[in-house]
């Protein structure tokens, strides 16, 4: 009996150490390894291409900036290098679209969720609060997807004309024109719905104010142990971050960006309706103006024009967001851009021929003299692609 009870505590002393090394083995609750999927793998490509253009981006698009103006330019009507010097600048400007898409966190989107947990019940008031989350990342999806869509179309919208008119000719090219900013209004209003902003705010704006970044703020580089110099000259953390312990990233506090709120923008009055709707409006006035008095029209110069200059006129004065918020610095440089469209009025024809292309032609002329400069053939790279309705449209 005494031997048998000796062999029974034995064999559960066992059982119960083998029990405890299954345990050790195995991770803890909820934290047990997921199969390796497709999302997985896409945001792991995702990050080597966000270091990639972190590191080599701005080289690359300084240098296929260059390779835009140094395709010669034939003056005949089947100009080729032309065609080829616009190809390179579309593939440059889409470069550079993917890179500011790529480096753009999701909370500098001009972007706010659709519902807010203003209620008068609790209990209705608790479930907005729930859902917003989720409407606020549908909105940055479908603010991210048209963006990139409209500034893709712009890129590529000269090759699209220039295609269309060698093909069939001056006046269907317009037609392909007209149906480009039917589709761009589109995509505009789409935009539109998901910002806060009493009209438009585009995405040239955008940048303007707020550059994507390139690398690591300074204020979030903490200095390394090894080097007490370096640390000594750092400057200090403005705000509290957080690092995460096993992957070492750095992540900003809350008060370090600028959120975008709906209480900062005031509601578009019928004035400013009416502004904005002009301002939108004027591509398709103009393109239509231009199929029936053709591209010499002075109508269609004046009334493009005139619209523009009505819907600064009836904006301007109803741009009233709170100051020193991010509305109002977004609202601000829209305005400035709009105002500074104006200027390619000039550049249009029957403008154009009347008051600058002779001076081009002067200045074509002296810079193709000089050595270095005349591999770039700015002037002549602009005469050429002046004709094309795309190339001043301003839209």
């Amino acid at each position: 009996c005494g031997r048998s009870c000796v062999r029974t505590r034995a064999a559960s002393s066992c059982s119960e150490q083998r029990q405890r090394a299954m345990a050790a083995a195995l991770p803890p609750s909820g934290h047990c390894p997921q199969p390796r999927g497709m999302g997985t793998i896409f945001e792991s490509a995702l990050t080597v291409q966000r270091s990639f253009m972190e590191v080599y981006g701005e080289s690359l698009e300084q240098m296929l900036n260059l390779l835009v103006y140094m395709v010669p330019v034939e003056d005949d009507e089947g100009d080729t290098a032309g065609f080829y010097s616009q190809s390179v600048f579309a593939i440059t400007d889409l470069f550079g679209l993917y890179r500011t898409v790529l480096l753009r966190s999701p909370e500098a989107l001009p972007v706010v969720a659709p519902a807010d947990a203003s209620s008068s019940s609790s209990w209705a008031a608790a479930a907005a609060a729930i859902r917003q989350p989720h409407g606020l990342q549908r909105a940055r999806i479908t603010y991210t997807v048209s963006a990139f869509t409209l500034r893709a179309l712009r890129s590529v919208q000269v090759l699209i004309e220039m295609r269309a008119q060698r093909m069939h000719g001056a006046q269907h090219a317009l037609h392909v024109c007209l149906r480009v900013e039917v589709v761009k209004l589109a995509l505009k209003m789409v935009l539109r719905k998901c910002m806060p902003f009493s009209f438009y705010v585009d995405e040239d704006a955008l940048v303007e104010v707020e550059p994507p970044k390139t690398s690591r703020p300074r204020s979030l580089m903490l200095p390394s142990p090894e080097d007490p110099a370096a640390g000594a000259q750092a400057p200090a953390i403005s705000a509290p971050a957080y690092v995460g312990a096993r992957s070492g990233k750095i992540l900003p506090a809350m008060g370090a960006t600028r959120l975008l709120k709906r209480i900062d923008c005031i509601a578009a009055s019928f004035g400013g309706a009416v502004g904005e709707l002009l301002f939108h409006c004027r591509p398709l006035v103009h393109l239509m103006l231009l199929l029936r008095r053709g591209r010499k029209s002075w109508v269609a110069w004046f009334t493009a024009l005139a619209l523009d200059y009505a819907s600064l006129t009836m904006l301007a004065p109803r741009s009233r967001p709170r100051p020193n918020s991010r509305a109002a610095s977004l609202e601000v440089a829209e305005m400035r851009r709009r105002r500074n469209l104006l200027w390619w009025a000039f550049v249009r024809s029957p403008m154009f021929e009347l008051v600058l292309r002779r001076p081009c032609e002067v200045l074509d002329g002296i810079l193709s003299r000089i050595p270095i400069i005349n591999v770039f053939r700015i002037m002549e790279l602009f005469l050429a692609l002046q004709p094309f309705y795309f190339t001043t449209s301003a839209s």
